[in-house]
C-alpha cells in the first residue's frame, strides 16, 4: 500500500469516517465489540484495507468479520458521503493481527529467564 502524503490523509479520513459510522450509526451488536486500528490505502486510492481488532476468540472474529460483511455496502457509501474523493474505494475489513502477535510476543519475553533476573535484582 501507498505511504504518500495524500493517501495517508485518505487513509485517516476514512478510518474516522467507519469509526464514528460503527460508533454512531451501525446497529448490528456483533460489531460493538469491534475497534478500527488503522487503515492502508492504495496509491491510486481505489482500495482501502480497514484493520480492525475484537478482543475475543476465533467464534468472535468470526462473527465480526460476517457483520462487516453485511455492513460493508452501508459503510462504503458513509465513507463517499464524509471522505472528499473523487471516486469511493473498494473496501475490505481484515483482521489486525498485529494486536494479537504483541500479546504473544508480552507472553513469551515473561517466560525468559534472563529478564526475570533483571526484574529480581
Amino acid at each position: 500500500m501507498a505511504t504518500t502524503f495524500r493517501a495517508d490523509r485518505a487513509a485517516e479520513a476514512i478510518r474516522m469516517s467507519v469509526s464514528k459510522a460503527l460508533r454512531e450509526d451501525v446497529a448490528d451488536p456483533a460489531l460493538q465489540s469491534a475497534t478500527i486500528t488503522r487503515v492502508e490505502v492504495t496509491h491510486d486510492l481505489s482500495f482501502a484495507r480497514i484493520y480492525y481488532t475484537v478482543l475475543g476468540e476465533a467464534d468472535e472474529r468470526k462473527a465480526v468479520q460476517a457483520g462487516f460483511d453485511r455492513a460493508l455496502p452501508f459503510l462504503r457509501s458513509r465513507v463517499g458521503e464524509e471522505v472528499p474523493m473523487r471516486t469511493v474505494p473498494e473496501i475490505r475489513f481484515d483482521f489486525d493481527k498485529g494486536v494479537e502477535n504483541q500479546m504473544r510476543l508480552e507472553e513469551i519475553f515473561e517466560t525468559l529467564p534472563e529478564l526475570k533476573k533483571k526484574d529480581e535484582g
